[in-house]
């Protein structure tokens, strides 16, 4: 038994929210880490004993296929309605730690159940899902969702209102936050704080390259996923995003999103040219994987 390949897999269980459970275990020792073999052989993976992002995907997925969605744990509130969510790290708009926004953010409908069909994805440029609130309601904006450093999902507003978050396209479309600095000098207070080292990727949006910036955990990714898998299905929103004519991920303004003509997921930058959010985000790679699910 590896003290090593036990330190790994409490970082990676701590990073990525996976439970020892999950491979019929109690703990952090050489039961596990023989079962993480074992199911890495299942998969075709490498058997190393060590829950990466790949095992960790794998065994996501393993374990949700096993999960009927009545019984999800958590669930989003659109228009009163509980909709189930799989994911188990989610904090509600009536939970005791809520992050609500006030009716001064948004604009609350009435008489009348929204029909999205649009996601646009955000990063908030803030580190963590409590200061994105906080900048939010200080500027009178909103959103309906933020995705925090460890993968809880915050829902801010109910998704049949509609948040200030995207000019232009508010009335058809919900918001979603990714909570995440941008910058690479804020790498260290994520590390300070036990998050550990976000990636660090280098972009093109609009035909310039960003330059290295933070990107995001996989915990998050998981989380995002899980949550579009939800919303895309209870308002029927295509898992769809704006694809060039190879079949790659289109990183500029997508005037078919603009005009209401696309319904699907798109990023911020799919709509406004001054936009660089959500740069390195492989949307038609992430929803692939929720239609293998």
């Amino acid at each position: 038994m590896s003290k090593k390949q036990i330190d790994y897999n409490k970082s990676s269980a701590k990073r990525l929210g996976w439970k020892t459970a999950w491979f019929c275990c109690e703990g952090f020792d050489e039961t596990l880490i023989e079962n993480v073999k074992d199911f890495q052989r299942q998969c075709n993976l490498e058997a190393d004993g060590l829950v990466g992002p790949k095992t960790f995907r794998r065994i996501f997925t393993e374990i949700e296929a096993n999960t009927e969605l009545d019984d999800a744990p958590s669930h989003i509130t659109c228009d009163g309605v509980e909709v189930p969510l799989r994911w188990d790290r989610f904090v509600g708009i009536e939970a005791p730690d809520a992050l609500v926004l006030p009716r001064t953010c948004f604009k609350k409908t009435a008489n009348f159940t929204r029909k999205p069909t649009l996601i646009v994805t955000h990063w908030d440029a803030a580190l963590s899902a409590t200061s994105c609130h906080k900048i939010l309601k200080r500027r009178g904006l909103s959103s309906h969702f933020v995705i925090d450093n460890d993968g809880t999902i915050y829902q801010m507003v109910d998704t049949n209102n509609i948040a200030w978050h995207a000019k232009g396209t508010n009335e058809s479309s919900i918001g979603i936050d990714f909570s995440n600095a941008y910058y690479l000098k804020y790498q260290k207070v994520y590390r300070k704080r036990g998050f550990g080292n976000r990636p660090v990727l280098e972009s093109t949006v609009h035909g310039s390259p960003t330059g290295a910036h933070l990107g995001y955990y996989e915990v998050q990714l998981e989380a995002y996923k899980a949550l579009l898998q939800s919303l895309c299905s209870h308002y029927n929103i295509p898992l769809e995003c704006p694809q060039t004519p190879s079949g790659g991920l289109y990183k500029g303004v997508y005037d078919p999103a603009t005009t209401g003509q696309f319904h699907g997921v798109v990023c911020h930058y799919h709509l406004n040219a001054k936009k660089i959010d959500c740069a390195g985000l492989e949307l038609e790679s992430l929803l692939k994987e929720i239609k293998t699910i």
